[in-house]
């Protein structure tokens, strides 16, 4: 695991921590730690402040709100994704290398699905 330092702000928007801190300012062990890690980085307060977007807009969603027409073309585009990835990577392997391009579909989808479902379970039973 990489420290926070290095992260990316859709990365940070993803750790516990950090949500935590979002979602929960009051928690005053959790507050001093990232007010101590800001300065202690300053140079990453546009990251973290991105990722605190990140996480107010996700914590704001309601998985409800999304008609079927909108979670098909969200599937859609994961599809359309993932055949791109396999259509570039199929043109770079020979054709005596094994077929590769199900297992990077599939372990990609699985990580997608997983994240999806991950956000949706999170945003319906941890939103209290």
């Amino acid at each position: 695991m990489k420290p926070f330092s290095e992260l990316s702000a859709e990365e940070l928007a993803m750790e516990n921590l950090f949500i935590r801190w979002v979602r929960f300012p009051d928690d005053q062990a959790i507050r001093s730690y990232w007010e101590n890690w800001i300065v202690k980085y300053p140079s990453r307060k546009e990251t973290v402040d991105k990722a605190r977007e990140l996480v107010l807009i996700a914590s704001d969603w309601k998985p409800e709100m999304l008609s079927n027409q909108d979670v098909n073309s969200i599937w859609g585009r994961i599809r359309n994704s993932l055949d791109m990835i396999g259509d570039r990577d199929s043109k770079k392997v020979s054709p005596d290398a094994p077929n590769r391009d199900f297992t990077a579909k599939g372990i990609i989808l699985i990580l997608m699905s997983v994240t999806f479902l991950f956000f949706l379970f999170y945003f319906i039973f941890g939103s209290h």
